[in-house]
């Protein structure tokens, strides 16, 4: 196939794999995500010196990782959210655009571990989302159900971490 069309055929995927998600078909959007993923592995060496594959990657890792949560899926989950967070963590500063992708992938590694019962763990995940929320100055009033989630699930962990303490 020519690069140009995978190239075609991987955004479409991945614009489906997002829509399929927001209409609550988490298993269609895996299915389309991991397509996307599937046509971006098959470029050549030579098509990545021109295409961001990483940041793109990076992107469909995030969706995986919140489409498999909504599946109750958390091993999955938690694997997707690290791979996606291997670039956002070393690059995410550089693409504004995809902060909204990098913060997905933190909370859900935090949701996968409250899942593995790594409380700690989780409630730091949970906390460096909105750290790097806050820091970027992103709109509270626009994000407040965001926030809103985001505190629960710190506030659920600080009482569950301070029950295990007693």
């Amino acid at each position: 196939m020519k690069t140009a069309l995978v190239l075609r055929d991987m955004q479409e995927a991945f614009k489906d794999a997002d829509q399929l998600f927001h209409k609550g078909n988490f298993a269609g959007s895996v299915d389309c995500y991991n397509k996307a993923l599937s046509l971006c592995q098959s470029l050549s060496q030579a098509t990545f010196e021109h295409f961001d594959w990483r940041r793109f990657e990076a992107s469909c890792q995030a969706g995986l990782s919140a489409a498999y949560g909504r599946l109750d899926k958390p091993f999955e989950s938690f694997a997707a959210a690290s791979k996606a967070l291997v670039f956002y963590d070393a690059c995410g500063e550089n693409y504004l655009a995809d902060t909204g992708r990098w913060l997905m992938a933190i909370v859900n590694q935090g949701t996968a571990l409250a899942a593995f019962k790594c409380f700690g763990d989780a409630q730091a995940a949970f906390k460096r989302a909105k750290d790097i929320f806050l820091c970027k100055g992103l709109d509270t009033a626009e994000n407040k159900q965001w926030l809103a989630m985001v505190d629960g699930n710190i506030a659920t962990l600080e009482a569950h971490l301070a029950k295990q303490e007693h």
